[in-house]
């Protein structure tokens, strides 16, 4: 939000002024555990071939280094399966809005808290049941 400050000032205008949208990786479930490892795949792709990403939205490097390991480029889905037992629950909650619904409406929160003004959500999980949790909106 600093940068896109200091750009919109640059040029005349008011971060108020920017559409600043968000894609939102979102995987819901009422079976925590199943979200979770439901959104585990793409993180688990992202952390290895995406780090530089990762890295920057904090994810450890260490954790990058250990799956770096097993995946290569381009990651087969069978290195994918492999590393995925790697990524912890916390770095797939910090990298997506993933769990139980109200943990997946409050991490949507956050993205608009920090500045989205317009929150784009990707479901892995049951589309449904996201749509049916954000039908009366984000609160």
């Amino acid at each position: 939000m600093e940068h896109l400050t200091i750009g919109a000032e640059r040029a005349g205008r008011s971060i108020d002024d920017i559409d600043r949208p968000q894609l939102v990786v979102c995987s819901v479930d009422r079976d925590r555990q199943a979200a979770l490892d439901g959104a585990r795949l793409l993180v688990t792709q992202y952390l290895g071939q995406q780090p530089h990403i990762m890295k920057a939205s904090g994810v450890p490097h260490e954790l990058l280094d250990e799956i770096g390991k097993v995946l290569t480029w381009p990651a087969t889905e069978e290195e994918i399966e492999a590393a995925m037992h790697l990524v912890p629950d916390d770095v797939v909650q910090m990298a997506t809005a993933s769990g139980s619904p109200d943990e997946v409406k409050a991490k949507v929160r956050e993205y608009i808290s920090s500045g989205a003004t317009c929150p784009i959500l990707y479901p892995l999980g049951d589309p449904k049941l996201m749509i049916d949790i954000f039908s009366t909106g984000y609160n």
